[in-house]
C-alpha cells in the first residue's frame, strides 16, 4: 500500500498566508523523507479554512527540498482558468519537476468560489470544464487551431501564423508527453458523477471516505465506466482519503488526536458541513450504532471517522475495511493544522508510511 498526502489545507482562518505556505512546504519535506509517494494540494479561492488559491506555487517551492515525492494540484478548477494558459503552465511545471508531477482536475464545488468568478451557482460548471479540457488537450497536441467557444478562446500557432519571420515554438508539453501524465479526479457523494467521468477518460479515482457502501460505489462506478471505454480497471490506481492519527498506544493516539489540529478542524469546520450535507450517513451505518448526525461526538470521530490508534490498531482497521471494499492502491492522509505542536503530527505521518503501510495486506 502506498501513502499520499492531501493538503486541503485545513488551516484555521487565523493563520497567515505565509504560515500556511511554510507549513505545506514543511509537510512535503517530512512526507518525502518518510517515504510518501504523492503530495496533493487543494485549490480554493474564498474558503478561509482551505486557503490555498495557488497550489502550483507550493509545488514549485516544495520541489526544491524534496527528492522523490510526486506533486499534484488537486485540483485545478478548470472553469476558473484560461485553458490554453493553464495547459502551458502545467506542462512547464511538470518539466521542471522532471516527472514528479500529476494533474488533478475538477469543475469546482463551492458556491462562493463560483460567485467570485461570476457564476450564479456551481450547476453550470460541468459543461465549462469539458470545454476547458478539450482545449487543453488540443494545445498539448501542438497542432494549429483556433477556437472561439461559448466560454473560452484558444489556439495554437502554426506556419501560417508567423509574423513575417519564423518563430520557434517552445515545447511546454508535459514531461515525457501528454500520455505520460496521470490525471486524477476526486469523488465524495455516494452516486458520484465524477467517478463515472474519470473512468470514461481513464483518469485515476480518488475517494473521500463516507463509509463502506460509498467507497464500493466509487470503485464500481469508476471501474464500470473505465472498462466500458476500453480501459483496464486496476485497483492499484484507486486512492482513498482518510484522517489518520497514530501513536504508541490507542489511548495515547486518542489523547494526542483530540488536542491536535485534526480535532479542531472537525469541531469547528467539518462536523457542521457533514451534518448539513448528510455525509455521516454511511459512516453511521457502518458503525452499527443507533444515532443521528446530531449525536456525533468526539468519541464517535475517534472510533469511526478517523483511523486513530496504535500502528497495530490502524493496520487492523485498514485490513478490515479492505476486506469489505476490495482494497485500494494508496491511502491518502488528510492534512490538518498542527503548526503550534507539530511533533505528534509528524511522528504520526512517519508511522503511517513506515510502520503501517508496509504491513497492510490487501485482498487478492
Amino acid at each position: 500500500m502506498q501513502t499520499g498526502i492531501f493538503m486541503t489545507p485545513y488551516n484555521p482562518p487565523s493563520r497567515t498566508a505565509r504560515q500556511v505556505f511554510d507549513w505545506a512546504v514543511d509537510i512535503a519535506r517530512i512526507a518525502d523523507e518518510a517515504g510518501f509517494a504523492d503530495f496533493m494540494i487543494g485549490e480554493h479561492y474564498t474558503l478561509a479554512w482551505e486557503n490555498i488559491p495557488s497550489p502550483d506555487v507550493i509545488i514549485a517551492a516544495a520541489a526544491q527540498s524534496t527528492k522523490t515525492i510526486r506533486f499534484a494540484p488537486m485540483a485545478h478548477l478548470l472553469p476558473y482558468h484560461d485553458p490554453a494558459t493553464l495547459a502551458i503552465r502545467i506542462g512547464w511545471l511538470s518539466q521542471i519537476l522532471e516527472g514528479r508531477y500529476f494533474l488533478g482536475v475538477a469543475p469546482g464545488g463551492h458556491h462562493t468560489d463560483a460567485i467570485l468568478h461570476g457564476y450564479d451557482n456551481i450547476m453550470e460548471l460541468g459543461k465549462v470544464q469539458l470545454e476547458a479540457l478539450d482545449l487543453m488537450e488540443r494545445v498539448w497536441k501542438r497542432e494549429p487551431f483556433m477556437h472561439k467557444g461559448e466560454t473560452f478562446r484558444a489556439g495554437f500557432p502554426g506556419p501560417d501564423n508567423m509574423p513575417g519571420y519564423d518563430v520557434e515554438i517552445a515545447n511546454n508539453n508535459p514531461w515525457g508527453g501528454r500520455d505520460a501524465m496521470e490525471i486524477a479526479v476526486t469523488g465524495l457523494s455516494k452516486n458520484s458523477a465524477s467517478m463515472k467521468f474519470a473512468g470514461e477518460r481513464n483518469y485515476s479515482p480518488i475517494s473521500f471516505f463516507g463509509g463502506v457502501e460509498q467507497m464500493k460505489g466509487h470503485w464500481d462506478t469508476w471501474a464500470e465506466a473505465a472498462t466500458g471505454a476500453g480501459y483496464v480497471a486496476d485497483r492499484s490506481r484507486f486512492r482513498i482519503c482518510r484522517d489518520v492519527f497514530i501513536a504508541d498506544t490507542d489511548a495515547e493516539a486518542k489523547r494526542l488526536a483530540l488536542k491536535s489540529g485534526l480535532a479542531r478542524t472537525w469541531r469547528e469546520y467539518l462536523v457542521p458541513i457533514y451534518k448539513k450535507f448528510n455525509l455521516f450517513e454511511g459512516i453511521i451505518a457502518d458503525s452499527g450504532k443507533d444515532l443521528q448526525p446530531d449525536d456525533v461526538n468526539e468519541d464517535f470521530l475517534v472510533d469511526h471517522v478517523w483511523l486513530c490508534g496504535s500502528p497495530e490498531t490502524v493496520i487492523e482497521k485498514l485490513e478490515r475495511l479492505a476486506y469489505k471494499t476490495g482494497g485500494w492502491g494508496q491511502l491518502v492522509a488528510n492534512q490538518h493544522d498542527s503548526i503550534d505542536d507539530p511533533k505528534p503530527w509528524t511522528e504520526s505521518l512517519q508511522r503511517l508510511a513506515q510502520q503501517v503501510a508496509p504491513k497492510v495486506k490487501m485482498p487478492n
